[in-house]
């Protein structure tokens, strides 16, 4: 009986989840209708309903190409196309709104009444996500120490050695994370550093950017931190 139950629950939670994108978000009416998160939350709807309509269009054409009839295969290709190019943009809007979302947050603002915000702050509490973001880190200081010794292939842009400047404060932003009790802007700031691949302020090579980045993330996470840093030279 509870398995039963916990599979109605589990099974509802993701219809939810899965109905997110297409419902109307609360973000124009909590932030104004020219707030960036409000202007990507339209474009993520917007790009969920037409993926579900061109996701009719496929089917229809499935059912064409079964049938052995002569349009079938070409509707089939076409929703197949468009659909995955709206896809593309969907991910990339979803990743934006999380952005926005995040920098929210990170100002302190996660209390806002809008779905999108709660959600993010859920997530960015659960001790797997702060382990994993801890990892994240950590991984990133190792390849800053041992970078030279990487295959070339494999090698991060040579600007992420300047981050062995700054151990002292990977380690303590892993171990608030991990064994503390960090603040959510914190964690969400350091999610917003850890964004964007290669191309994000990690990998730059910038001290002075390097050094804002971390001393900002150590004071939001745990506030009691000192705004000094240590640093060293390559």
């Amino acid at each position: 009986m509870r398995a039963r139950i916990h599979t109605k629950t589990s099974l509802t939670a993701a219809a939810r989840r899965g109905l997110e994108p297409v419902r109307a978000s609360r973000a124009p009416l909590v932030l104004g209708g020219d707030h960036p998160l409000s202007r990507v939350a339209m474009l993520v709807r917007v790009a969920a309903w037409l993926v579900a309509a061109t996701s009719g269009a496929a089917a229809v054409g499935v059912l064409g190409v079964a049938e052995r009839r002569a349009w079938g295969i070409r509707l089939l290709c076409a929703a197949l196309v468009v659909e995955l190019t709206l896809l593309m943009l969907f991910a990339l809007a979803r990743q934006l709104q999380r952005e926005h979302v995040l920098r929210l947050i990170a100002s302190g603002r996660a209390r806002l009444p809008a779905g999108e915000i709660a959600r993010e702050a859920r997530r960015l509490v659960t001790p797997g996500h702060r382990a994993h973001l801890a990892e994240r880190l950590e991984r990133a200081l190792s390849e800053a120490a041992f970078w030279h010794q990487l295959p070339v292939a494999s090698r991060p842009p040579p600007g992420i050695r300047r981050l062995c400047g700054f151990a002292p404060e990977v380690r303590a932003i892993a171990g608030q994370l991990r064994s503390g009790q960090p603040a959510l802007p914190g964690v969400a700031q350091l999610e917003l550093f850890l964004t964007g691949g290669y191309g994000s302020a990690l990998y730059a090579g910038d001290e002075d950017l390097l050094r804002e980045h971390l001393w900002r993330i150590r004071y939001l996470i745990c506030p009691a931190a000192p705004a000094g840093g240590a640093h060293q030279d390559d």
